[in-house]
């Protein structure tokens, strides 16, 4: 018995019906790339309206070019060129779209917050958008692409037509820009008002584990967002490693922020159910807290870095 096939058709193969005149293979193409395309051309305009209006174009030059298209790139990185390219050139027609940056909600907050998390989740996502916007035009453009749209290295290169290499290296330099401007605007007072961050994830984990009262206030007050925009916040979530300073003593400190089953890993293992643990859960890099231990004493912690991977040692020992 005959079946049929749905193998997706070569670039070469789908070009050539379509420059014979086939609708279908139009069709197809377009199902094939609408997506990366409209991503592609929001990312930049910033607009749902626009960015589709320069799909369509964009459709329209590549149909009226598709002749010339020699296959010395991929099709889908060609089509991105051209959508990128239409896109900016709107951009550049209309000021108030280059200026207008917004990062959607769900890639910041969580729909399941509490009513107080989003409303604090508003005011961290305005300031996001405020330090996105303030990056240079070329380093913004890239991180919308890469970090927002996420779209790949290829794809974000061909936007704008410029090398892999400068991707990388201008998405790097806008994440240490952001993190500088982030700690930057963090209110320095001693207090237990520092903003908090907390996934989704290390939210349900924690609550299941009968938090005390401690883990349980900070908890609450913490805002609920999505494992990404906690990474982009280099905020402090389970199973990461952090650097921190005692600033009561200067005494600078690492630890690996793990569940408590897991805390007899390696040395550096300390339990989200320890005071310092609980203390540090949440806060971002540059951010500092006061805390009260059970020895009595006050101290001021300060978290300098965050990686956000388990430590080595104790992926080993698990």
């Amino acid at each position: 018995m005959k079946t049929l096939s749905h193998e997706r058709p070569s670039d070469t193969e789908l070009i050539a019906k379509i420059l014979a005149g086939d609708t279908n293979a139009m069709e197809t193409l377009m199902r094939l790339h609408n997506r990366a395309l409209y991503r592609t051309a929001r990312a930049i305009l910033r607009d749902d309206a626009e960015a589709e209006d320069s799909v369509q174009e964009a459709y329209l030059q590549a149909f009226r070019a598709l002749g010339t298209f020699r296959g010395e790139s991929k099709l889908s990185t060609w089509l991105v060129r051209i959508t990128a390219n239409e896109a900016l050139m709107r951009r550049r027609r209309n000021a108030s779209a280059a200026a207008r940056i917004d990062v959607e909600p769900d890639d910041l907050v969580s729909g399941e917050a509490e009513p107080e998390s989003v409303a604090h989740g508003g005011e961290m996502r305005q300031l996001f958008e405020a330090h996105i916007g303030a990056l240079p035009e070329g380093y913004r453009a890239v991180f919308m692409l890469r970090a927002i749209e996420e779209l790949t290295v290829e794809e974000t290169a061909a936007a704008p037509g410029i090398p892999q290499a400068t991707v990388r290296t201008r998405y790097f330099r806008a994440r240490n820009l952001l993190r500088k401007f982030m700690a930057g605007a963090v209110d320095k007072r001693s207090s237990l008002d520092s903003p908090l961050l907390i996934t989704e994830e290390d939210r349900a984990r924690l609550m299941r584990l009968k938090p005390h009262a401690a883990l349980l206030r900070e908890i609450d007050r913490a805002t609920v967002v999505s494992a990404k925009a906690a990474a982009l916040a280099d905020a402090v979530t389970m199973n990461t490693q952090v650097f921190y300073t005692d600033e009561t003593t200067g005494a600078r400190q690492h630890l690996n922020l793990v569940y408590p089953q897991e805390a007899g890993g390696c040395a550096c293992c300390v339990s989200i159910l320890a005071p310092v643990g609980t203390a540090l859960l949440g806060l971002s890099a540059g951010e500092a807290i006061e805390w009260d231990f059970p020895d009595g004493h006050h101290r001021r912690l300060r978290v300098d870095q965050v990686i956000h991977h388990d430590c080595p040692i104790n992926i080993g020992a698990t």
